[in-house]
């Protein structure tokens, strides 16, 4: 409606130039000569506004996501809308499970310490058994050692020298008992002596060959067999000895080496139960969701509202899913998506009005302050093959004038420009574009006219600036004479003259601008 307004207005300063008459697509077509198809160049000063339709929303939103690893099912459930407070409970999953797992968990970890200090008992008594062991087969070492070394060094040489002098005595023995035999066989020949003293000097004699022989035969068994053996038996004993120690050794770290693996076995065992109590511990926190931050209370993702209808006592969710977002409302912003032909008039700071449907009255100041650097594409509408692009902005308010805004509201952001002092600018739809190149047709008089290249500058809902081609004074058509005025009526929506319903060769200025 304030577009038709508009035009009214221009039609007065063309001098009677009657709205109603173009106000629809059916209007006629006219004689070049109707001073009512056209528009004096003049100069002035020119305000550049862009308007928009947005959303309001808050700058800063919490989202409460259900973190949990296993499903959740709801079981209380704050109403939506409601104001909290920080650490207010939200809502609660049923914990019935979880809290079985939980006591179950606690049972093993009882059970799982019982085993870690019995295996760490049998550990302790393991190293001791070995440290025993280890000192016995030590000293059974070094007692074989020194029974090596005494036999070797003392006791054989002994045996060896006493053998000899056994022998040395026998040989004396021998000797005396043979002299003394002799001299009795001499004496008894003379009848100086009785037969039986010469039977016991013979037998004497016959003795002391004997233990002669005897004594040899000892040396000579100690030497060939008892020393020999002996040794042999001492040496083996010291093998056996070292042997058995080395396998103490063996034994004893292999049995330490199997202890510490239960006992590393039954503390992994333990840590594992520890860290799935953990785990189930902080899953039953998470469990009841509480608010982050103050504000209200909003179902499920904004942005995804599909999420919404798992929200409900009873509704089963998973992990990851957003169950609440609490906008904070001290500090709020409108999202407005700007169409690429204006995005480059979109500055950060620029000073913007809002005003809302669902607020009369209400006219809240704000700024510019984020410009998105990609755009997003959307089709303009069903069987279109072309993409509208448009930049997401926003707009962040000064405040909210007292009122309680609500997220997710309509509203309308005039964004101001630039403010042109004596300025030359015609309307908009009296320019026109062929292969991208602007040009407006210029009255000449006569009915005559020509096609003239400009070029154009800023330009708001109904006015664009001229920079090059055009002089005061100038009269200059409100239609293409190539296609006919029955296509260039004015549009309700402003888009008519835009360059997305314009001809591709003839097209006027693109028009997304908006009076203040």
């Amino acid at each position: 409606m304030i577009k038709f307004i508009v035009a009214g207005l221009i039609l007065l300063t063309t001098g009677g130039w009657a709205f109603l008459h173009w106000g629809g697509s059916s209007a006629s077509t006219r004689s070049i000569d109707d001073e009512a198809g056209l528009w004096e160049v003049r100069k002035g000063d020119l305000n550049i506004t862009l308007t928009e339709n947005g959303t309001l929303l808050a700058k800063d939103s919490a989202k409460v996501n259900y973190k949990g690893r296993w499903q959740g099912k709801i079981t209380s459930l704050i109403e939506e809308g409601k104001r909290v407070k920080e650490g207010d409970i939200l809502c609660e999953m049923d914990k019935k499970q979880i809290l079985e797992r939980k006591e179950q968990l606690e049972t093993e970890i009882t059970q799982a310490e019982a085993q870690v200090k019995t295996a760490e008992t049998e550990l302790e008594i393991q190293v001791g058994d070995n440290k025993a062991n280890m000192e016995k087969a030590k000293i059974a070492l070094e007692k074989a050692k020194l029974e090596l070394e005494r036999y070797r060094d003392g006791e054989a040489p002994k045996e060896k020298r006493r053998l000899r002098i056994a022998i040395k005595n026998a040989e004396t023995t021998y000797t005396r008992a043979k002299k003394k035999f002799e001299d009795s066989k001499a004496l008894f020949a003379q009848k100086f002596i009785k037969k039986t003293e010469l039977e016991d000097d013979r037998i004497a004699f016959e003795r002391a060959e004997v233990e002669l022989e005897g004594s040899k035969l000892d040396l000579e068994m100690n030497d060939t067999y008892t020393l020999p053996m002996t040794l042999r038996d001492k040496q083996t004993a010291v093998s056996d000895a070292e042997r058995n120690l080395s396998t103490v050794e063996k034994r004893s770290a292999n049995l330490v080496r199997n202890k510490e693996v239960n006992l590393n076995r039954a503390k992994k065992h333990l840590k594992r139960l520890r860290k799935n109590l953990k785990e189930v511990k902080e899953g039953i926190e998470k469990m009841t969701l509480t608010a982050p931050v103050p504000g209200i209370v909003l179902y499920g993702d904004p942005k995804n509202p599909w999420t919404r209808e798992n929200i409900k006592v009873g509704g089963e969710v998973w992990g990851g899913n957003a169950i609440f977002t609490i906008p904070d409302l001290r500090v709020m912003q409108v999202k407005l998506q700007i169409h690429e032909a204006d995005i480059n008039k979109v500055k950060v700071g620029q000073s913007v009005r809002v005003t809302m449907d669902s607020y009369p009255g209400l006219v809240l100041e704000g700024s510019v302050t984020k410009i998105a650097t990609i755009a997003n594409a959307s089709r303009r509408g069903t069987g279109s093959s072309a993409a509208v692009k448009k930049f997401d902005v926003l707009v962040t308010l000064d405040g909210s004038g007292g009122q309680e805004l609500k997220p997710g509201v309509s509203a309308k952001a005039v964004i101001h420009v630039a403010d042109l002092a004596d300025t030359l600018y015609v309307p908009i739809q009296a320019v026109f574009f062929e292969e991208g190149k602007p040009f407006c047709h210029v009255a000449l008089g006569n009915g005559e006219h020509e096609k003239r290249a400009v070029k154009v500058g800023l330009s708001n809902d109904n006015f664009i600036v001229i920079e090059e081609g055009l002089q005061p004074g100038d009269r200059v058509l409100l239609y293409n004479p190539e296609i006919g005025k029955e296509t260039q009526a004015i549009p309700e929506d402003g888009q008519g003259s835009g360059p997305e319903n314009a001809p591709a060769d003839a097209s006027p200025a693109p028009t997304k601008a908006k009076n203040p």
